[in-house]
This record gives structure tokens, C-alpha cells and sequence, in this order.
């Protein structure tokens, strides 16, 4: 139950950001940019669609045991990889430290769900 829980705690996190496919609009507000051309608005569209799958992947592992290693490496490299990148450059401030923020909140879940899923093996 504790491992369902925590996949569904990191899949939400992931989907949250999941506006700006439907609603480019709502980039600003997520990012604190607003896309200056259709290269930059079609990068952080795709994103949100990325970050979607990984929380899709994520809620689908709560109900599938077999898919949760697959949803640990999407969700684990994608959480490593935006703090990593946040690292260096700086740690800016505004709406990047929220996500910041929001993958630090994920990583513990993760962490659970990861050793659940991995210990058992």
C-alpha cells in the first residue's frame, strides 16, 4: 500500500505541470517566460507532454508491480537531471526554485517506492 502511495505522490507531482500542452498560455506562470518564438514555446510544450508521461508512467505503476522499475528510472532521471541542471546554473530564483521545490518534495516517495520495488527483487 505504502509503495501505491508513493508512486501516486511522484506521479502527481510530474503531472501538475501538464497545462501548457492545452494552454501555452499558462508558461509564464509555470516558468517565468514567456516564449519569445514557436522554437521555444514548442520545447516547453514538449516538456510539459515529458514531465506528463513520466507522472502517467508513475500512476500506472501504482496498479502494475511490473512497470514500477521502468516508472523509477523515468521519474529518478528526470528528477536528477532538473536539479542538476537548476545546480548549475545557480539555483535561480522564482518559479525554477518552485520546481526545484517540487522535485525535492518527490524524491523521498521516490526514494520508498524505490527501495519497496527494488528489495523485493
Amino acid at each position: 500500500m505504502w509503495t501505491a502511495l508513493c508512486f501516486a505522490v511522484v506521479g502527481v507531482i510530474h503531472l501538475l505541470p501538464i497545462a501548457p500542452v492545452f494552454a501555452p498560455d499558462t508558461l509564464t506562470r509555470l516558468y517565468g517566460v514567456a516564449p519569445d518564438d514557436a522554437t521555444q514555446l514548442l520545447l516547453l510544450r514538449h516538456r510539459a507532454l515529458l514531465l506528463a508521461l513520466v507522472g502517467a508512467l508513475c500512476v500506472w505503476a501504482v496498479w502494475a508491480p511490473a512497470i514500477r522499475p521502468a516508472a523509477l528510472v523515468a521519474a529518478g532521471l528526470n528528477i536528477a537531471g532538473f536539479l542538476a541542471f537548476y545546480a548549475l546554473y545557480g539555483a535561480p530564483s522564482g518559479p525554477l526554485r518552485t520546481i526545484a521545490l517540487a522535485d525535492l518534495v518527490a524524491i523521498p516517495p521516490l526514494a520508498v517506492a524505490a527501495w519497496a520495488t527494488l528489495s523485493r527483487g
